[in-house]
């Protein structure tokens, strides 16, 4: 018990150094400090670095998934009110560190080079969780007729998410909101909304 318990500590002091300083930068003996265990444990419940940043991935995502979940599932709630709803949501939870962490996921991503090609794929199967996600809440918008059916809801899927993570990066860069406003209140609409035709 004593075990899991101190991997769980390393796993959670982990994620926020490597949130906040990033993969590249942040050494397993500082992963290790920072979660009050030797350096020698750290191989007690990890492979390699990588095994441990997969496994920071997955328990970074589990947070994800809950926030996609209990925002896009709503199904009480029109399509369109539960995506600016989520990401609305994500625009608040950056303001919590005022805009200087960003995604874990896009982070990494962005050190790609850095991490080995198990955790690339991992990044992929993540990123394709996400928009997935995302496009079953657009086909909902489709099927009612707020959505726009002209492109399908999966590309559109993506396409939001790497827009919100470029979004993101700006964000970080400018430590302001401002790009996030963007994208939900101009691109968001404009990328998806169906057109509204008005008679002359």
């Amino acid at each position: 018990m004593a075990r899991q318990s101190k991997r769980s500590g390393i796993v959670e002091n982990g994620l926020e150094l490597i949130h906040r300083n990033g993969f590249s930068a942040s050494g397993v003996a500082a992963i290790a400090e920072a979660a009050g265990a030797p350096k020698g444990s750290f191989y007690n419940h990890f492979k390699s670095k990588d095994d441990f940043g997969n496994t920071v991935l997955n328990r970074y995502f589990e947070d994800v998934r809950s926030a996609l979940i209990e925002t896009l599932h709503e199904k009480d709630r029109p399509a369109l009110t539960r995506l600016r709803n989520y990401f609305g949501r994500l625009r608040d939870y950056n303001g919590q560190s005022n805009f200087t962490r960003g995604c874990l996921i896009g982070n990494i991503s962005a050190e790609v080079s850095a991490v080995s090609e198990p955790t690339r794929q991992n990044l992929g199967k993540l990123l394709a969780e996400w928009s997935a996600s995302l496009a079953k809440c657009l086909e909902d918008g489709q099927r009612d007729g707020s959505v726009r059916s002209d492109v399908d809801a999966s590309t559109l899927g993506r396409l939001l998410l790497d827009a919100w993570q470029g979004a993101l990066l700006r964000a970080k860069v400018e430590r302001s909101p401002a790009a996030l406003n963007s994208f939900i209140d101009v691109l968001l609409p404009q990328l998806i909304e169906k057109a509204v035709d008005h008679d002359i």
